[in-house]
């Protein structure tokens, strides 16, 4: 990832997660911006790497797309997209950010289950700081 590309993503999740923390949602035009941003940077590298951003956006979407619409409580479709953000910049990155940023979230929902007694399922976090860690620190191992 070029260094352009990770400081446009680091600001990105930056403002995702402050919206995420506190709104519970992750704007729209945020996404979108984020989304183009991605693939003209990609466009710029040649067809196959626009080609390797749009599958890497839909392969890593895809499967979320369908749990947040199993379980909308669950999962929003504003975390789906921004996965899809993740997943135009990072390319098969994405998924050790992915798995990082999901066990932290997992990790501070028991940690706040068992400190507070409650029940895992009525244990709600936003996930996007979550997963802006996740990303983070492989953005960070891989520059």
């Amino acid at each position: 990832m070029s260094p352009v590309a990770a400081l446009l993503l680091t600001l990105v999740l930056l403002a995702a997660s402050v919206t995420d923390l506190r709104d519970r949602v992750v704007p729209n035009r945020l996404t979108l911006a984020a989304a183009i941003a991605g693939l003209a940077l990609a466009g710029t590298r040649g067809l196959p790497e626009l080609g390797a951003a749009l599958a890497g956006g839909a392969l890593v979407a895809a499967p979320l797309a369908a749990v947040s619409l199993a379980r909308p409580a669950g999962l929003g479709m504003g975390d789906v997209k921004l996965v899809a953000v993740l997943g135009i910049f990072m390319g098969w990155q994405v998924l050790p950010a992915l798995l990082g940023g999901c066990l932290l979230a997992g990790l501070a929902g028991v940690l706040i289950s068992l400190g507070s007694r409650r029940p895992p399922s009525e244990v709600a976090l936003p996930l996007v700081p979550f997963l802006a860690l996740g990303t983070l620190s492989v953005v960070v191992w891989s520059l």
